[in-house]
């Protein structure tokens, strides 16, 4: 008997895809990937959730199994989470968001305070401060990976090639985790070669609207739900490439102020892929929040 059901609903005109994890009866947790995952990579915390909650680990379109889209915006992917709730008529689940997930589950509440019983934010409260000018350049550069990425980008030789490159960007996660993720976030092409289950077209988010601290802490300051910050505490490796933290704690505090009702835990050891270097530390953080 498989673990969970593969579920698809529409958002617009795309298909996108769920994991449907536990009873239907039980209260509903809502789980949102970062930019280019996809919902595998919840696997481990969804079974240390089954037993209290239904869990639906979504893939974003564009992500995973779900259908793509020739360009993409931060507002198509909270549509994705809407007609989730709607398509199933979730009452008053519990979001939890890993990075850009968590910045959409958290905008999405600010937008919607009435619908989410409780919000946990993984590496969710966006990204460091940068200078104006990097922002500009960012989106100039947006272009050429856009261009790239209409170019086609070269496959995977083979699953070893990909785990190799998967490695680089997740050194924490132990061999056996890395090796079943790398099987499970890729697919073949027609060519014999392997690709990365997420749209090189995403490249498009560089130049549909950046993100605002100001604008986004007016919605978080909507939000009426508890709320859980999870930070990893080695995740200026990911953002600075630096040890420690990636927000400077004066910036901790103001971001961490908008909330009404919330609660801050840094997990040692685990840096930006909280859920993939300490799954168990994340686990019991989150069930101790929903225990509260």
């Amino acid at each position: 008997m498989r673990e969970f059901h593969e579920r698809f609903f529409r958002s617009g005109n795309l298909r996108i895809h769920v994991r449907d994890w536990g009873h239907p009866a039980a209260p509903p947790l809502v789980v949102v990937h970062g930019l280019r995952d996809h919902s595998h990579s919840f696997d481990d915390l969804a079974r240390g959730l089954v037993d209290r909650f239904r869990v639906l680990a979504l893939d974003l379109r564009g992500h995973g199994d779900s259908e793509t889209t020739p360009y993409y915006a931060v507002g198509h992917f909270l549509l994705d989470v809407h007609n989730l709730v709607r398509a199933l008529r979730l009452q008053r689940p519990v979001l939890v968001g890993h990075s850009m997930g968590g910045e959409i589950v958290a905008t999405y509440s600010g937008c919607f305070p009435d619908t989410p019983a409780r919000l946990v934010l993984i590496e969710g409260l966006g990204p460091p401060p940068s200078l104006p000018d990097a922002d500009v350049q960012w989106t100039i550069d947006g272009f050429r990976r856009i261009d790239r990425a209409m170019a086609g980008t070269p496959g995977l030789a083979d699953l070893e090639a990909a785990y190799r490159r998967f490695r680089e960007r997740n050194p924490r996660v132990p061999e056996a985790k890395a090796r079943e993720l790398t099987l499970l976030g890729t697919r073949a092409r027609e060519d014999g070669t392997l690709e990365w289950k997420f749209d090189p077209m995403l490249a498009t988010l560089s130049i549909t609207g950046a993100w605002h601290l100001e604008y986004q802490m007016a919605l978080w300051r909507r939000i009426t739900a508890p709320v859980l910050l999870v930070h990893g505490a080695e995740s200026g490796e990911f953002w600075r490439g630096r040890p420690g933290g990636y927000l400077e704690p004066d910036d901790l505090t103001r971001r961490r102020a908008c909330f009404r009702d919330v609660r801050l835990v840094e997990i040692v050891g685990a840096g930006h892929m909280v859920h993939l270097d300490r799954p168990r530390e994340l686990l019991a953080a989150i069930r101790s929040f929903l225990s509260a």
